[in-house]
């Protein structure tokens, strides 16, 4: 059942809701999704090309392989390899408040423009 019946209303440049519209698409989300999950604190990835899913699948059956034929160390390495490259590029990035404030920060003196001093 679907609960979401709050509604949150934000007002923003033409610029910004193109740009927001952008972020959101490479991220295979819509706009309400996206702001979602900022708001929480989540920073979403991306969404990856095909390709890349199909050379992931290609190095997890290699781990798989190699597993007896190599040594512990070197399969832990391949391992810590491949959950490195699920937690950079897929899985999504939480935030910590300071960060998200500080972004917040660099987009509104971007949107300012520059300053009367400089």
């Amino acid at each position: 059942m679907n609960d979401k019946n709050a509604r949150i209303e934000l007002r923003v440049t033409q610029s910004e809701k193109n740009k927001i519209a952008k972020l959101a698409e490479s991220c295979g989300l819509t706009q309400s999704e996206y702001f979602r999950q900022r708001a929480l604190g989540y920073a979403p990835r991306t969404v990856q090309p095909d390709v890349f899913f199909h050379f992931y699948q290609m190095l997890c059956r290699l781990c798989d392989e190699v597993a007896d034929k190599v040594s512990p160390d070197i399969e832990r390495r391949l391992l810590e390899t491949v959950d490195e490259i699920q937690r950079q590029l897929l899985l999504p990035e939480k935030s910590t408040t300071a960060q998200i404030c500080k972004e917040v920060t660099t987009w509104l003196q971007q949107a300012s423009g520059p300053s009367k001093d400089g």
